[in-house]
């Protein structure tokens, strides 16, 4: 594993990079997120290097460890790039939403630098900073698809006493294991069956909450 340089010191901006929307700052983070991943999909995350990550994006080192002191935050914020960290998507009905998140997902596994980090995590994980970084994505994935099943339950779609937990695991487990460790494709009508499959049982009661036991 390469261990990098104790990065220089850095000086104080005037103004903070980011704040003008469209400015030269948020190019500068779009390019170096951007090299960031395409390394990591290269490379692998012990043999990233700050200098390599500096010379794909033609930012200077010393502005890429202003903003990211370690090699650790710089990916972390690289894969939450990737993973296109918004709000969740408001399709008008659960299965739509659930269909666009597995659809984005899918598209993001199949290109080049999607399969290059998805085999990183997988290979690097005895890795601490790895393991980290992976569990920070599997959380921020469940928050939002928790939430998306939330908003289902409001609107009437599902059962209130629906195990959420148990439902997310049958439509993403499924998808992901056929996707990533199969490494076959991922159809829309696939996914569109699975989401289907599961959503008619938890509305037909097949995933409640395990009742509480009564006291004696």
């Amino acid at each position: 594993m390469h261990h990098e340089s104790t990065p220089p010191p850095a000086r104080r901006s005037r103004r903070t990079e980011g704040t003008r929307a469209g400015g030269r700052a948020e190019r500068v983070v779009a390019a170096v997120l951007t090299a960031t991943q395409e390394e990591l999909g290269c490379v692998g995350y012990g043999a990233l290097r700050m200098e390599d990550v500096a010379a794909r994006s033609g930012v200077a080192k010393t502005t890429i460890y202003r903003r990211w002191p370690t090699k650790a935050e710089l990916v972390a914020a690289s894969l939450r790039a990737v993973n296109a960290e918004q709000e969740p998507p408001d399709t008008g009905t659960l299965r739509g939403d659930l269909l666009a998140v597995v659809m984005g997902a899918v598209r993001t596994c199949q290109t080049k630098t999607g399969r290059g980090i998805v085999r990183m995590l997988q290979t690097e994980l005895a890795d601490p900073e790895v393991e980290a970084l992976s569990r920070g994505l599997r959380d921020r994935n469940r928050q939002r698809n928790q939430a998306l099943l939330e908003r289902g339950i409001t609107r009437g779609e599902l059962p209130a006493d629906v195990n959420t937990e148990l439902v997310l695991d049958l439509i993403f487990g499924g998808i992901y294991g056929r996707l990533i460790h199969r490494g076959e494709d991922v159809s829309e009508d696939y996914a569109a069956a699975a989401i289907d499959t599961v959503l008619a049982g938890a509305r037909a009661g097949a995933a409640r909450l395990p009742k509480e036991p009564r006291q004696p």
